[in-house]
């Protein structure tokens, strides 16, 4: 009787032990380290625009129902957190030529941030989700517009998560869940 007692308690022990593991190795999977906050030296720098120091970065642009690829001249830029904010300020500058795109208008980007896992965090103003107009498809075209803007300019970085105003939001027009990064998203 007695070693039937102790048989319980200790699977019950065990399950509560591996319970708590799991949730412990879940949480932190969710809430990598803290992101280490860059200064503005490492995002602004000197630019020129002597025609020698232009480089092409391609910015995807939603259009009607898919994404446009525009090769524009900027500035180079050395840093690659510099180049980030450019290709962004260009993106949320919109196509230009008066087809239908359902960017929202005046996004700011407010700051860049890189983490120990090169995910790069963009804090974005809240216009992004106040002046979001459109349904799933638009909302998903505005996010794999950034992400492919960012991911064949830039090296170095393994994802890109967004902020609001410096915080984490669920969505932008309620389809699509943003606490997870871009790249768990579009794919």
């Amino acid at each position: 009787m007695i070693n039937k007692r102790v048989r319980i308690v200790m699977t019950i022990t065990v399950c509560l032990f591996l319970a708590a593991a799991a949730s412990s190795y879940l949480f932190f999977q969710r809430y990598p380290k803290p992101v280490s906050v860059t200064t503005d030296s490492e995002i602004h720098e000197e630019v020129s625009a002597e025609p020698e120091d232009l480089m092409t970065v391609q910015i995807f642009y939603p259009i009607y129902t898919r994404l446009h690829m525009v090769e524009k001249r900027l500035p180079k830029r050395k840093k690659q957190l510099a180049l980030a904010e450019a290709v962004l300020d260009e993106f949320f500058k919109g196509f230009g030529d008066g087809k239908i795109s359902h960017l929202p208008r005046n996004v700011a980007v407010l700051g860049l941030y890189r983490d120990v896992y090169n995910i790069l965090y963009i804090d974005l103003s809240d216009e992004l989700r106040s002046n979001f107009q459109g349904d799933a498809l638009s909302e998903y075209l505005l996010l794999k517009g950034i992400y492919e803007s960012l991911i064949s300019n830039l090296q170095g970085f393994t994802d890109f998560k967004i902020l609001v105003e410096g915080k984490e939001i669920e969505t932008i027009g309620g389809h699509f869940y943003l606490k997870y990064t871009l790249r768990n998203l579009i794919s």
